[in-house]
């Protein structure tokens, strides 16, 4: 018997998945600020809204997550 328990369905912006991609790759938010020409705090609200979204509280877990979901890289 399969189970009926549908997991919600993770949706990131694009801006999300691209603040989520340089986390993935070990840049810190002042990096990843100057790469996108936005501010370190922007960088920190989003990295929050995405620990929000994925009910995660690290960027480790963060990471984790989307890879194992498949929505880190464009497939």
């Amino acid at each position: 018997m399969q189970s009926t328990i549908k997991k919600p369905e993770i949706s990131l912006s694009p801006r999300e998945r691209a603040i989520a991609q340089l986390v993935a790759q070990g840049l810190p938010n002042k990096c990843i600020a100057k790469n996108l020409n936005i501010s370190h705090w922007t960088v920190a609200t989003y990295v929050k809204r995405i620990f929000m979204k994925l009910g995660v509280c690290s960027r480790a877990a963060m990471i984790a997550l989307l890879i194992q979901e498949n929505l880190l890289w464009d497939s």
